[in-house]
């Protein structure tokens, strides 16, 4: 895995593979995607 990501030449690059990742992560595993988007998102201020 580490000689994958020595290929990389571009940040853009990686960019695109992390945009992959996710797009495919989020297709595959929905439930755990949106446990993941409900553990980092920012909670709700209330004055």
């Amino acid at each position: 895995m580490e000689h994958f990501f020595y290929n990389i030449k571009h940040p853009i690059e990686g960019c695109a593979y992390l945009l992959y990742a996710g797009i495919i992560f989020r297709w595959r595993f929905p439930k755990a995607w949106n446990k993941l988007l409900e553990k980092i998102s920012v909670k709700e201020y209330s004055s």
